[in-house]
Parts: C-alpha cells; structure tokens; sequence
C-alpha cells in the first residue's frame, strides 16, 4: 500500500558523514512536516565518533538509520537507502535532502502535490541560501550548451523564481522523485560516488519520457557546500569533471551532442589556456584528467547508450532548446562574482575608516 488518508507514503534519503550537528537540525525539519504520510531514513556513511549511535540514540524510532561501515559517497549512501525503499514497495515517493539543508514544514506536501501528474517523476525544489534566505541556491539546474551544468537562478533574488515549470534538471540535495520511475530507469551510478549523480539521473529520466517540474512552494534552506567543501581537492575534482562527460555523453542525443560539440571544445581550451595564465592552474590540470580518464572508458560510454536506447522517447530538439548558452550563464556568474568582490571592498573600506 503506497497511499493513505494522509496522501501518498513518502521516504526522505538523509546520508549523515561526520556531521552530526547539521544532521540533527535537518532531521528536525523533516520531523516538523505537514505531511504525515512520511518515513525518515538516515544514511551515516562510515561517519567516526559514534555518529550513528548519536542519532540512534537521540531519535530512536523515528527514524530508520543505516549505518554503513565505510563511506560510500552520496550516490553509494543514498543507493543503499533507495534499494531497500523500492524492495519494500510502500511508498509511491523518494525524497533527497541535504544533510546541511533544513525544509520548510510543508516541503514534503507541496513537492508531492506538484507530482500529480502522472508523468511527473521529479520535482526541483526551491533552494535558499541559509545564511541568506532572500537569495536563491537554486530553482532547478540549467544544462549548458558545452556539456556542463549550474544551479537555476544561484545568487539571484530567490522571489525572482515564483513561478513553476518543467526543467531538465533538479539539484540531489532537495528533490522528490517518483519510485515507479526509479524501478523503469534505475537510481544513481554508483562509480559517481558525489557529484554530477543527479543530473545524470536527470538526463536519464528525461529521455525516458518523464517530466522534471519545479516547486517553488517546496522550499529548503541550505548550507551551500558545508559537507561537500571537506572532500573538495584534486581527485574530487577529477572525478567531477569524468562525471560530467559521462553524464552528457551518455544521455545527451547524438544531434545535441554534435550541436555543444563547438562550444565544448572552445570552453575546454579556454580553460586549458587561461586557468594557468591566473594561477589555476589545478583547474587546468582537473580538466585534462577528467577528460582523459572518460575518454578511456569510451567503449563503455557506448555500452551504456546502447542500453538505454529502448527507454528514449524525447525528442532531441526539446532537449537542445531547453539548454541554456554557457556565455550567458557564464558571463553572469563573473559579473556577479565582480560585484560581490567590489562590494567586499568597499565594506573593507569602510571597516578601515572607522
């Protein structure tokens, strides 16, 4: 039985990784919804100091927690949580949220009412930074026309995305998605291990035929990169940008391949010329080994297209439409970050004058 009085059962996925205090606090969130058809499962990945024991111990039933002897990542983690949720078969939703993100009381609620279509087998959430809530982490994520990705919307005012739409992408850390379509399409690639993971799935579900809506009644706050920011270094890096080809090349139809291949090539070049010229170089050497390594495991890329080519039922003109130019996005990104870095100025500034 998936449904009830009380609307359709829904899981919510938290992976805790030696963060207990903002696991904790989200939790807390997902105790306080509105929806009460809910079940809570905790994820601690391999997490030292007890964790898992902590969390066991401070919500007791409330929860499920599963505790895993090592940690897995966010797709090996949340992977494990799905598998048992869709053996169970009771509920008809999975939810992902950020173990640094805090929902709104009726988060839940208004993600499960945005699905009820049918063919809805995702739904973005609104994501607010946490520290400034009237900006936005992000509402969806855009697919760039050079083979990458961006948050919807990041930094800018979040009343500025008030009205839903479909997308072709959603951020993992803030997302319903649809047990029936996870069963057609399968759940994250474990090999991700973080980053990239949900918009492959994402692309995957889009080909699919299923819709992606965006909810900007279902709304989080979120600590951007307060776990993630421990693992960043040059291995992390490497896998995200292997991640990205792979995400792309594999689901991405061949015409949309062939239409980004220019602006993917001139993107890479650039940041194979200019990163080392501004002394980035490690972004530089990032790309070239991430690029590289998917390359290698082309014969597999091609495996995979194959499998999934039964399940395709978008059109590829749908999907190159809905991408968003990487100038755009790009140039807005750097006019932002120059407007934040003059500001930082000028309120240094001022500190000094007093």
């Amino acid at each position: 039985m998936t449904g009830s009085a009380a609307g359709p059962r829904v899981a919510v996925v938290v992976l805790n990784w030696d963060g207990l205090g903002l696991t904790r606090a989200c939790v807390q969130s997902l105790l306080a919804q509105s929806h009460a058809n809910l079940e809570i499962h905790v994820v601690d990945n391999g997490s030292q100091n007890a964790e898992a024991a902590a969390l066991q111990a401070e919500f007791g039933e409330r929860i499920r927690l599963h505790a895993l002897p090592v940690n897995t990542g966010f797709t090996g983690g949340c992977n494990h949580a799905m598998a048992i949720v869709l053996a169970e078969a009771r509920c008809e939703f999975l939810a992902l949220l950020n173990n640094d993100a805090e929902a709104d009381p009726r988060w839940v609620e208004e993600m499960v009412a945005a699905a009820a279509e049918p063919r809805i087998g995702a739904v973005a959430s609104r994501m607010r930074l946490f520290d400034s809530p009237e900006l936005l982490d992000g509402a969806g994520v855009w697919l760039l026309s050079n083979g990458d990705s961006a948050p919807r919307g990041r930094l800018q005012p979040a009343t500025a995305w008030n009205d839903p739409d479909d997308v072709l992408g959603a951020c993992g850390g803030a997302v319903l998605l649809r047990a029936s379509m996870l069963r057609t399409i399968g759940t994250f690639r474990a090999d991700f291990f973080a980053n990239f993971e949900d918009v492959d799935l994402m692309l995957r579900a889009h080909m699919a035929g299923w819709r992606i809506r965006y909810s900007p009644r279902a709304e989080v706050r979120h600590h951007l990169n307060a776990t993630i920011r421990r693992v960043r270094d040059l291995a992390f890096n490497v896998r995200s940008v292997r991640n990205a080809t792979w995400a792309f090349a594999v689901n991405l139809p061949l015409p949309v391949l062939l239409l980004n291949l220019p602006g993917f090539l001139a993107s890479n070049l650039a940041i194979l010329v200019l990163m080392p010229l501004v002394g980035r170089g490690a972004v530089a050497v990032a790309f070239w080994r991430g690029r590289w390594q998917a390359l290698r495991e082309l014969p597999a890329i091609l495996a995979e297209r194959r499998r999934l080519r039964p399940l395709r039922q978008a059109s590829w003109w749908r999907v190159w439409w809905g991408q968003r130019c990487f100038l755009v996005e790009y140039l807005r990104l750097l006019l932002l970050r120059l407007k934040r870095h003059r500001i930082g100025l000028m309120d240094g500034r001022r500190d000094r004058a007093r």
